[in-house]
């Protein structure tokens, strides 16, 4: 045999080695379709037995659906009568329109004069209560899917809704926890963690000085800044730093106790209790003059004795969910023993 024949049978040969790779592949393929079709046909058949077979079975049909993301029109979404999105129970008049329960009385003034009747629409109503939406701030780390008609109610409360650097000429924008990373790294401003009902003992910041506060559990960022307010005396001012507003549904509360002391010398110092306010700080700092700050006297800040003032804060969490009681001792209930008992 020729050395070309023999390069012919050898690429002969590697060919069909792997077309019989491929086939044995598909044949492996086939047979593990073959053995799950089995599987599922005698899981049946014993749960018609009753026994393992039907646990098996419950336990197949509990799986998570499948799930697939699509493109729609929204107007399909959405009330024809107020025009928000529509939320379950719906109803559709004799002209086929659909409404919100509560659009009924608009819609038959408005739209379709005289239309009386409505219907139940219970098979847009599961569509609807299973329609979900990527988070709008997923490109600041939020990775929700909520429901279609209560995505408007999640952006307001949103974790990752971005807030601006205060700083006077830094543009960053991004999530508050990303935010607190960005203090740290490109203004210097120490991060310090802290723990919800309980003091946290800082060094009294100065007028260029600032101090980032992280709750533990929840992650929640808090700024901390002071102002020449009040001719010598120092006003020192807490906020919480988050894009939604404090009365958005959902997002939690805090009442914060400032106080100022000098050690060793306990019976002078300076306290204030009052409600965390919230910024996306898209203004910068907050001017002290506009919420609640703690006015603390040069008596203190050049105290005698030579020690050093403290700045102690305490943050409680407020529980809606609860009836607003906090999710730690509430803050006038008992004061930090440090505090003398003229101020209970």
């Amino acid at each position: 045999m020729s050395e070309q024949q023999q390069k012919r049978v050898s690429a002969a040969g590697n060919g069909e080695h792997a077309n019989g790779g491929k086939r044995q592949r598909a044949l492996a393929h086939d047979g593990g379709v073959k053995q799950e079709r089995l599987a599922e046909e005698q899981g049946r058949e014993e749960a018609s037995q009753g026994g393992e077979g039907e646990r098996a079975l419950v336990a197949m049909e509990e799986q998570e659906e499948a799930q697939i993301s699509l493109r729609m029109s929204v107007s399909h979404l959405h009330c024809v009568a107020c025009l928000l999105p529509l939320k379950p129970p719906t109803s559709k008049c004799e002209a086929g329109h659909v409404v919100c329960s509560g659009c009924r009385g608009r819609h038959t003034t408005q739209v379709c004069v005289g239309a009386a009747n409505y219907s139940t629409c219970a098979e847009l109503d599961l569509i609807l209560r299973d329609a979900k939406v990527p988070c709008a701030y997923g490109e600041y780390g939020c990775t929700s899917w909520v429901v279609y008609y209560e995505a408007a109610d999640h952006h307001r409360c949103c974790r990752c809704a971005p807030c601006f650097c205060p700083d006077p000429g830094c543009e960053v924008l991004t999530s508050p926890a990303e935010l607190a990373e960005h203090f740290a790294s490109h203004h210097g401003w120490p991060i310090t963690k802290f723990d919800y009902g309980r003091p946290c003992k800082l060094a009294v910041p100065g007028l260029q000085d600032k101090l980032v506060l992280v709750g533990e559990g929840d992650g929640s960022v808090f700024l901390v800044s002071s102002q020449c307010a009040l001719g010598v005396a120092t006003a020192v001012s807490l906020v919480c730093v988050r894009a939604c507003g404090d009365a958005a549904a959902g997002a939690p509360q805090f009442r914060c106790k400032l106080w100022v002391e000098v050690e060793g010398n306990r019976e002078n110092l300076a306290l204030v209790t009052s409600m965390v306010a919230s910024s996306n700080m898209s203004r910068g700092f907050v001017p002290a003059e506009q919420g609640m700050f703690l006015v603390v006297p040069p008596e203190l800040l050049h105290d005698e004795s030579g020690e050093a003032p403290v700045l102690k804060i305490r943050v409680d969490r407020i529980d809606r969910a609860n009836g607003g009681a906090s999710t730690a001792r509430s803050p006038s209930a008992t004061p930090p023993s440090s505090l003398p008992k003229r101020l209970l």
